[in-house]
């Protein structure tokens, strides 16, 4: 896991401070008008701008940061990842208010104004809410990174699958998960500071940046999570896949015995008749060349010496 590269990636973007600009302004509106709910709308486009941001680093595509240019398919991803988020905190929705009702209703009609029954059940409500609270922690990554594969929301609810992939990448996951909280703490403590420094008004600004922050940190953790460990919009389903069974190939030759394949024709077999290779051509012989006379050699020095002797001419008679 790259934490160092979590916390500076965005601004390798040559306009993040646009795109920073436009999520912060987002968050902001949205924050101003969460009280008549429509301000829940901004959340959902940003959770649908996170998720393009999990799969840019998945992917490894440049830039990473996305453009905002996909308002209403960011809205309806965001939708969708909503509603998976809510249905893994149904847990802690089913168990932690009851007991809170509970005991706010025992605390009003105990006789004598007794508030210790009243703050049991509240206690416990708050354990229960804890313990809870680690568990989503753990197991967010794990569905946040399942939704993010095909942006379904059966895929984010799959629990066994869900459950055996957090369990093989436990070391990471609880690494993501702690990182986030610290990372939380310390950058909204940050934005808040450095808000009241600048009298106040500063921190219109700082707290949502803060948080956009917070959001760029964690969406990139994820898409680390999600590359190593393999998860692709092409890979076939969440986490391994799983081997084949012997219930499942009992199941196969059901299916065989129940619905048989048409037999096949039978091909009479080919009679092998041995042929008579064909005997090479014989190449023609080249033609002889004749050979030429050779005529005798005469003897050495015979017809030579008479030839010469014939030819000298006669010796003149000395005078006296």
């Amino acid at each position: 896991m790259d934490i160092g590269r979590a916390l500076t990636y965005f601004s390798d973007d040559d306009r993040w401070v646009e795109k920073t600009a436009i999520g912060t302004g987002l968050i902001l509106i949205s924050t101003l008008l969460l009280a008549a709910l429509i301000g829940i709308l901004g959340y959902f486009i940003l959770f649908g701008y996170l998720v393009r941001l999990i799969q840019n680093v998945r992917d490894d595509a440049h830039p990473v940061l996305p453009e905002w240019d996909q308002w209403g398919d960011d809205l309806v991803r965001g939708v969708k990842l909503a509603g998976v988020y809510l249905v893994w905190a149904l847990p802690i929705i089913l168990v932690s208010v009851p007991l809170f009702i509970i005991g706010v209703v025992v605390s009003d009609n105990m006789p004598g104004g007794d508030d210790n029954i009243g703050a049991l059940f509240g206690i416990c409500a708050l354990c229960l809410q804890f313990l809870f609270g680690i568990a989503y922690a753990v197991f967010q990554p794990g569905f946040t990174v399942a939704y993010a594969r095909n942006e379904n929301m059966s895929d984010g609810l799959q629990v066994s699958e869900i459950w055996d992939w957090t369990r093989d990448n436990i070391g990471n996951v609880v690494i993501v998960a702690i990182l986030t909280v610290i990372a939380s703490l310390i950058i909204m403590t940050v934005g808040s500071i450095v808000g009241l420094i600048l009298c106040i008004i500063g921190t219109v600004v700082t707290v949502p940046l803060s948080q956009l922050i917070v959001y760029y940190f964690q969406g990139h953790l994820y898409g680390q999570l999600a590359r190593i460990a393999g998860e692709g919009a092409t890979s076939g389903s969440f986490g391994a896949v799983p081997a084949a069974s012997a219930e499942d190939s009992t199941w196969v030759e059901a299916d065989l015995a129940t619905d048989p394949a048409p037999p096949a024709e039978v091909v009479p077999p080919e009679i092998f008749e041995p042929q008579e290779e064909p005997e090479p051509p014989v190449e023609p012989e080249p033609p002889v060349e004749p050979e030429l006379p050779v005529e005798p050699e005469s003897p050495a020095g015979s017809e030579g010496s008479e030839g010469s002797e014939a030819d000298e001419p006669p010796e003149e008679p000395k005078s006296q």
